[in-house]
């Protein structure tokens, strides 16, 4: 029996070193899933710190352009503000032309030089009919443009 007890002394052996390199194997294979949980919890500082600042930058970035948008819109409020304001003062302006056009009968300067270049006409036919010389025959004195006739031409 003593071979029999070598086998077994043999196999407890065996087993025994089998336990031991299974706790050894255990060990290191905790030990590296510690260090992989203290790798992954190092990147993942990392990414969020990475996005935090990533965040912070676009945060400022979109609020420079709202700032500068809002300006714009502010300047183009002003503009339209004071467009608003002449385009009102020119159409009051007409309007007031207008009305006064409509409430008084238009100027008539062109008669008024024709009248003038008949006396003085009248006055020269009748010195010449003193003379018994013919007298010439003068030529229409020409309108003033009326309002309708130059716009209608410009």
């Amino acid at each position: 029996m003593s071979n029999a007890q070598a086998n077994v002394q043999s196999i407890e052996t065996l087993l025994d070193r089998l336990s031991k390199a299974t706790d050894q194997i255990t060990k290191a294979a905790e030990q590296q899933a510690r260090e992989v949980d203290r790798q992954l919890k190092k990147l993942l500082d990392r990414g969020e710190a990475s996005t935090e600042r990533w965040l912070v930058t676009v945060d400022k970035q979109l609020r420079a352009q709202i700032e500068g948008l809002r300006r714009e819109l502010r300047s183009v409020e002003r503009n339209v503000s004071e467009l608003r304001k002449t385009t009102a003062k020119r159409v009051a302006a007409g309007k007031a032309r207008a009305k006064a056009a409509a409430g008084q009968p238009a100027k008539k300067t062109a008669p008024k030089k024709a009248t003038a270049k008949k006396a003085t006409a009248k006055k020269t036919a009748a010195k010449k009919t003193a003379a018994r010389k013919p007298v010439a025959k003068k030529a229409p004195s020409k309108k003033a443009p009326t309002r309708a006739g130059a716009a209608a031409r410009g």
